[in-house]
């Protein structure tokens, strides 16, 4: 099977006007039919890879998925071991809510991943691939770039699934409550084996990351990220305004971000996304 390349175009994302204080994007209202297909064949591909990496493992699955023979033995056991982390197993499944919130980030990861130039001309040196557990502690999602002047910054993003009664906006609010609160622990994890890299620039932001985080300067910014479905698309700026509000210090443009992933039916979208993970087994 050929997996489509971007999940940027299939969504058709849309982008914030001028006058909105938070950068953002929204699509995602159109994915119905084969590009709801294509979609999520490319976040089952997507999932398998960052939890296989190198691993023929990911050959494995994909052979099986494609309609080859089913792998036996240790090899069938080391397949479900990596597969039941986010999805659980066909006679054991997963949580739909944590199902939901996997699929949730990887949207996010695979559109972090396209963004190679960002409105205000940063360009993508490093997006952390999400974690396979969505009940692990820490953050969800860092990325790392390069501004129009050459320097390294980064932005810490938190990534949520919305299916509430209420409003989009109220998960908007809490994800950006929960970065202004815990963002320092995110980064002070993440931070230290990082600067083990031989990249002498990498190695500095990712030393300076932390204290950067309480400076709210100009190298540090947040993001956040939420799959859900059509019918809780944001309908204008207003959605977004807790960002700022929780962060009133990030005032450069792209400082603050979100995405909104509003698919229509977006339980049936993850649970889609299951079950072709579940066919490469």
């Amino acid at each position: 099977m050929t997996v489509p390349l971007l999940l940027t175009a299939i969504l058709a994302l849309t982008d914030s006007p001028a006058t909105s204080d938070v950068e953002y994007v929204v699509g995602g209202g159109s994915l119905i039919g084969p590009t709801r297909e294509d979609a999520a064949q490319i976040l089952a591909d997507e999932s398998m890879t960052i939890a296989c990496g190198r691993a023929e493992a990911l050959n494995w699955w994909r052979a099986r998925r494609d309609g080859g023979p089913a792998q036996t033995g240790n090899k069938l056991k080391s397949l479900e071991a990596t597969v039941s982390i986010a999805f659980g197993h066909p006679k054991n499944p997963k949580n739909i809510d944590h199902v939901q919130g996997h699929v949730a980030e990887l949207l996010w990861n695979r559109l972090m991943n396209e963004r190679k130039v960002c409105r205000d001309g940063r360009q993508l040196v490093r997006a952390h691939p999400i974690k396979m557990d969505t009940l692990e502690p820490g953050g969800d999602g860092l990325v790392v770039y390069e501004d129009s002047h050459g320097t390294l910054v980064y932005r810490l993003w938190e990534i949520k699934k919305h299916d509430a009664k209420a409003a989009v906006s109220s998960t908007i609010n809490k994800a950006s409550k929960q970065l202004r609160e815990r963002g320092h622990e995110y980064l002070a994890k993440l931070a230290g084996p990082e600067t083990l890299t031989d990249d002498l620039a990498l190695g500095e932001l990712y030393a300076n990351m932390t204290e950067w985080w309480y400076d709210r300067g100009e190298r540090a910014g947040v993001g956040v990220s939420v799959g859900t479905s059509d019918h809780h698309s944001p309908t204008g700026v207003a959605a977004f305004k807790s960002i700022r509000t929780q962060f009133p210090d990030f005032t450069d443009s792209g400082q603050t971000e979100s995405i909104v992933v509003a698919v229509p039916d977006f339980p049936g979208f993850a649970n889609r996304v299951k079950e072709i993970v579940w066919s490469g087994l």
